[in-house]
């Protein structure tokens, strides 16, 4: 079936440097095995894509800045899910995507921001409406606002507004997928929308080779005579941002003869001599093999950490938090330490001293990560796709 899916994003996607945008890039390429991708999104000119996958820049103002569409979005739900700017900026996102000459079959959402163009999008074309929920983000925002002690009325209100926000996109749609159980427990999924569980992933193959370690640990300055622990991810995102503040300002300090490399966009400034912070790293499975330990320090998230399934790919020990394990089969002990923040140093120090530990661990985390690889994971969208055009085919 030769499709023409929409696929609706409120920030930039490629090239993926980070856990949301990889895992959006993926999904695109799975999509494009069941017809032709518009991969829409701010600033997407000039995109190169492969064949198949086609770029569709959004032409909203209101999405190209990180602080309109992020933060200014979320206070606003202070006021309601249905403000004249969203009403606005939703209007600018449906006007560009209706002047291509394409009759979309399937409408694919990657975010609440532009969940009320994909509803009015595929009322238009009657097309098939697809949800991929990254996190349920009501859940997440009333984390980060209670980090922040804003005042529980405001709080509730914000979050009880999103949350209604993403009920109405699944209430509307043909299709969701969660990235974990707990999210999909979050909502109310009516009868005959098609749910489906499909949890982060990883490049198995890619990680499992190891890339170049050598060469990023000479890049980096990191000596070969400490163990190295390692956090992967883009410190533009709050709960990463914390947990790398956290390995920088209490992990760090006390555990002088370990190196610590934050990998990711953004990262913390820091003068500390066994803290190393490259940002973006070109070698992913490099920085990975490189590392002794794997760390996950965090306190706020839902969905599945992508960070998690590339360290199991690895077979790095890893010490997470119960919010680093959420939706992965992990059982402490066997397949990572599970922690709270204030008992890293404790694992950190137990694996440094013990290679029977560290040896189990990263045998099992390396078997356990074969199961998250992307391919398998991401063909539940052959069959999901279908369907779900197939059902508006058969209504017409």
């Amino acid at each position: 079936m030769g499709l023409d899916i929409l696929q609706l994003h409120r920030g930039p996607v490629y090239p993926p440097s980070n856990g949301e945008e990889v895992r959006i890039w993926e999904t695109t390429k799975a999509l494009a095995d069941t017809g032709r991708v518009w991969l829409a999104y701010p600033d997407a000119d000039g995109a190169e894509f492969p064949p198949g996958v086609y770029a569709l820049d959004l032409d909203n103002p209101f999405l190209d800045y990180k602080t309109t569409r992020i933060y200014l979005w979320n206070a606003l739900l202070g006021l309601g899910s249905d403000t004249p700017i969203e009403r606005l900026q939703t209007r600018l996102t449906v006007r560009t995507v209706r002047r291509r000459p394409v009759d979309f079959d399937v409408v694919c959402s990657e975010s609440p921001q532009v969940l009320g163009a994909a509803r009015l999008l595929a009322d238009h074309y009657d097309a098939a409406l697809l949800l991929n929920k990254h996190n349920a983000m009501f859940d997440l925002l009333d984390q980060q606002l209670r980090s922040r002690s804003i005042p529980g009325p405001i709080r509730r209100r914000a979050v009880d507004n999103l949350r209604a926000h993403e009920q109405a996109g699944i209430d509307d749609a043909d299709a969701v997928v969660f990235q974990s159980a707990a999210d999909r427990e979050a909502f109310d999924v009516p009868d005959g929308v098609r749910c489906e569980v499909v949890t982060n992933g990883t490049n198995y193959d890619d990680i499992a080779a190891g890339g170049d370690p050598e060469a990023v640990r000479r890049r980096l300055g990191v000596g070969d005579d400490r163990t190295v622990c390692l956090f992967v991810g883009a410190c533009d995102y709050e709960p990463n941002e914390e947990a790398a503040r956290r390995i920088v300002d209490e992990y760090a300090p006390v555990l002088s003869d370990v190196e610590f490399v934050i990998v990711g966009r953004d990262p913390p400034k820091t003068t500390r001599e066994n803290v190393y912070t490259p940002g973006f790293v070109d070698d992913l499975p490099g920085a990975l093999a490189m590392a002794d330990i794997a760390l996950c320090p965090l306190t706020m998230g839902s969905g599945t950490k992508l960070k998690m399934m590339d360290y199991l790919a690895a077979g790095l020990p890893i010490v997470t938090t119960p919010v680093g394990a959420q939706g992965i089969d992990i059982v402490d002990g066997e397949t990572a330490l599970v922690r709270d923040v204030s008992e890293f140093e404790a694992a950190i120090r137990e694996l440094s001293s013990s290679p029977e530990l560290a040896a189990r661990l990263s045998a099992n985390a390396r078997a356990l990560g074969r199961q998250y690889s992307w391919d398998e994971l991401l063909s539940a969208y052959d069959d999901l796709v279908t369907d779900i055009a197939g059902r508006r085919v058969a209504v017409d």
